[in-house]
């Protein structure tokens, strides 16, 4: 087994909870993002060629899983079927110092554990997003530069995939409730973000991005620019540049309504929700931050109830890169290896 030790901290405000929907720090969060990201990595190093059964079985051997049929594991040298796995990661979160946080579920009791409420007023869904009613505490949040201490353990031959996964979390990854907008914005201390050259590896033409129905790569717009933009000037905190992000995502929008109105693109909620496919981080140099968006376009799910034909997702998507350039830098290339902000 192979481990790796970060230190991660929120450059803003986090809304993660746990069963009692009070701010708390959890693994499982930082586990889905890891699945999540190493799926783009996968579909990167198999050139975008993917078989989805395939690579969700590798995923189910990886971080476990509860129904692939043909797993197996060897048992007195013989072949032993098993329709269950546990995880070959393990994650866990120390205190600064490595001290282990108390434990969330105090006693060993399931007090908490029972299903909340589907309703506004306590669904984990809008966790932060709404004030509670004259009975319920207002919820709290994690703060930003509070410091936790990330532990991995995994199989040494998964060491570069999971790498890259993780490298892929520090430079786009956010976490918990409202998170596509910025908030929950993560950094990994010990890691480099991906520069624009390394990039193009997990990036595609738009067109194909759109033929999928999950965000399997950054897009490349039809001029073969990198989908990736930052703000020219840098915020003095962090709520500066969470209040710019608003604005823009604003303006992007009102860009989208019409006939047809094509603001779906952006993703929906309801009964089939569909998630952002922008992604906006707020990233901190030095005493400074600045803000990032990416795109990880995609069509949307057939399950989820809405439709947008081709036609109409690369009119969407025309607009929100037309709106993006006009308020933010993006990459240019200079030669083959070196990029800047135009």
């Amino acid at each position: 087994m192979h481990t790796a030790t970060y230190t991660l901290t929120f450059i803003t405000p986090a809304f993660l909870g746990d069963a009692n929907q009070n701010a708390r720090w959890r693994t499982p969060p930082i586990k889905h993002e890891l699945r999540h990201w190493w799926r783009v990595a996968y579909a990167a190093d198999h050139g975008f060629r993917v078989n989805v059964s395939e690579m969700r079985r590798e995923e189910g051997l990886l971080f476990g899983h509860a129904w692939l049929d043909d797993d197996y594991y060897i048992k007195n040298g013989r072949r032993e079927k098993t329709t269950a796995r546990k995880s070959q990661v393990r994650l866990r979160l120390l205190g600064p110092g490595g001290i282990k946080p108390k434990d969330v579920w105090q006693g060993k009791t399931s007090n908490g554990v029972k299903p909340l409420d589907p309703g506004l007023d306590t669904s984990y869904a809008w966790f932060g997003l709404i004030k509670r009613g004259a009975n319920l505490p207002d919820r709290n949040r994690l703060e930003p530069r509070e410091e936790r201490v990330l532990v991995l353990a995994f199989p040494d031959e998964h060491k570069k995939v999971l790498h890259d996964a993780l490298r892929l979390i520090h430079t786009f990854a956010t976490l918990g409730s409202r998170s596509r907008s910025g908030w929950g914005s993560v950094h990994l201390e010990g890691l480099a973000p991906l520069t624009a050259s390394e990039l193009e590896h997990y990036a595609q033409p738009i067109g194909k991005c759109l033929k999928r129905e999950w965000a399997a790569s950054l897009a490349q717009d039809h001029e073969g620019k990198l989908c990736v933009w930052h703000s020219s000037n840098s915020f003095t905190s962090w709520d500066k540049a969470i209040a710019q992000s608003a604005r823009i995502r604003r303006e992007i929008r009102t860009a989208l309504k019409g006939q047809p109105d094509l603001r779906k693109a952006l993703g929906f909620a309801g009964r089939g929700r569909m998630p952002s496919p922008l992604r906006w981080k707020v990233l901190q140099e030095g005493e400074s931050f600045r803000l990032q968006v990416a795109a990880f376009p995609h069509a949307l799910p057939a399950d989820s109830g809405e439709r947008m034909d081709d036609r109409q997702l690369e009119a969407a998507w025309k607009k929100i890169i037309s709106a993006l350039d006009q308020r933010l830098s993006r990459y240019v290339r200079e030669d083959a290896h070196a990029y800047r902000l135009d």
